[in-house]
């Protein structure tokens, strides 16, 4: 049981000066008709004296149902749906080991995060997603209007999210057109962070049938020309087989591939690390917002219980008054 209101219950402390006053006119009351008809009385005055505790108890009784209908007991849920206008924004977070390259400070994988952090307090009732991909791809969170949760989902995020190492693009592409889905709506925005580097199959099935669904793809870059060294556990860096540092370096092709054919254009975290929240704030913000309908679970109120006991308890008093006065 919860309580919406228990600033309430304070009146409750009058509980203990109105009970002093009820047994001082009680005994005040029996203490006159003793003396008016001696000990004779006494039988009577009992009687008296549980029909008076009962006719002042019965009000005090209702008092306390509706102080305690007053801090609304609420107990059970109801599920309501609110229909509303919002964006649907899915993120594709690449987090293979490529990502943990440092041209980016502190990582390209810090970056992206921090850039993806940085949109959210731009955002204005639209839902937002995570995808994290390596090999292959899962959603780590759905669509949602929660942004605090999604921004602890996305801390947590990291290169040891997909076990599968490599990198698919084709991965994440699916992925996203199974979490949006087919049907074709505006307000779909696909925004794939990534280096580039691609080991997975022919994705031009996959951006297709995101372009028929009406999703609009934003490629960011994260990295650059020049490349990064990607470091291993013990300090030392990733090698190839012959035994040569590996630089890892930024591939804008499949990148300004993905974002072309279905109407995005390509971003670089390099060049403008708040990329993502200008990009909202000038061009998603504008764009035409999709009917989504939002489920809530909300508190249902039972303070007519102790409030309808407290009416009945009122009704039923007047009686044991009459007979008091008889």
């Amino acid at each position: 049981m919860n309580w919406a209101a228990p600033e309430s219950a304070w009146l409750l402390l009058l509980a203990v000066p109105a009970g002093f006053l009820v047994r001082r006119a009680v005994v005040q009351r029996h203490h006159g008709l003793r003396l008016v008809a001696g000990d004779a009385a006494l039988p009577l005055a009992r009687s008296l004296r549980v029909r008076q505790l009962l006719a002042f108890l019965l009000p005090a009784v209702a008092a306390l149902l509706v102080i305690l209908a007053l801090c609304r007991p609420q107990w059970g849920y109801v599920t309501l749906q609110q229909p509303t206008r919002a964006l649907d924004i899915l993120v594709a977070l690449d987090v293979s080991r490529s990502m943990l390259a440092d041209d980016l400070p502190p990582t390209r994988l810090a970056a992206a995060k921090n850039a993806v952090a940085g949109l959210l307090p731009q955002l204005r009732g639209d839902r937002i997603g995570l995808i994290a991909f390596a090999g292959s791809a899962f959603l780590v969170c759905p669509l949602t209007q929660d942004y605090s949760t999604f921004a602890a989902v996305l801390a947590e995020t990291g290169s040891d999210s997909i076990p599968l190492g490599g990198t698919s693009l084709a991965g994440a592409l699916h992925e996203a057109l199974r979490a949006f889905g087919s049907k074709d709506e505006r307000g779909k925005f696909l925004i794939l962070i990534s280096d580039g580097e691609d080991h997975g199959r022919d994705w031009a099935a996959a951006i297709e049938a995101l372009r028929r669904s009406g999703v609009t793809i934003y490629s960011v870059a994260a990295g650059t020309l020049a490349g990064g060294l990607i470091p291993l556990p013990g300090g030392e860096f990733l090698k190839n087989r012959q035994g040569a540092i590996v630089r890892s370096r930024l591939q804008t092709v499949p990148l300004q591939a993905l974002a072309s054919k279905t109407g995005g254009r390509l971003l670089d975290l390099a060049h403008d690390p708040q990329a993502l929240g200008k990009l909202y704030a000038t061009e998603l913000s504008a764009r035409e917002r999709r009917d989504i309908r939002r489920t809530r679970q909300q508190p249902v109120e039972r303070f007519q219980f102790p409030l309808a006991l407290a009416l009945l308890l009122l009704l039923i008093e007047p009686c044991f008054g009459r007979r008091g006065k008889s």
